[in-house]
């Protein structure tokens, strides 16, 4: 199964009440704007109301049988990752402002370039520097840097690591 099929059981998803909403980002929605990458998984962030909902949706999968490994739910064999809004504010607004996409003819969301690089710079592991370089080239740099001022903080040093990431490129 490929990801047309996952994305159609995440419509279900939302369309059940499970998640309230979603939207696809790491390699896969990198992939999705032309930069190629190999990646073992599907990032999902997922609009769930309280951190109690984050359990149902894997007793969800767990009473459909589904194979859960780690942090991974197996959905049509593919490893998803979910992520909830309720890790932070740039976390919900990357989903509120996500590009809605037809793929293969199942609509999604998929993060914008430029959320995908905030998302990648609060993390800032080696890989995801890597992907911010080819990123950057298709970035509108106003919304980036509007992206970060909104969402910078103490804990993730948004502009800090921007102002590196620029350097290094």
């Amino acid at each position: 199964m490929g990801l047309k099929e996952v994305l159609t059981r995440l419509n279900d998803l939302k369309a059940t009440g499970i998640i309230q909403d979603y939207a696809i980002c790491g390699g896969y929605a990198a992939t999705f704007y032309d930069i190629p990458m190999t990646t073992y998984d599907l990032d999902v962030l997922a609009v769930l109301p309280t951190e109690n909902d984050y359990h149902r949706l894997y007793e969800h999968f767990r009473t459909k049988g589904a194979k859960i490994e780690k942090e991974y739910i197996f959905i049509e064999g593919m490893p998803v990752q979910f992520l909830p809004n309720y890790i932070g504010p740039l976390y919900n607004s990357a989903i509120e402002e996500a590009n809605i996409v037809d793929f293969q003819g199942v609509s999604s969301k998929f993060v914008s370039i430029e959320y995908l690089i905030a998302l990648y710079l609060t993390a800032f592991r080696r890989k995801d520097i890597i992907r911010m370089q080819s990123l950057i080239k298709k970035a509108s740099k106003k919304l980036l840097l509007d992206i970060i001022r909104r969402f910078d903080s103490e804990q993730y040093k948004l502009y800090e690591r921007y102002k590196r990431l620029l350097a290094d490129t």
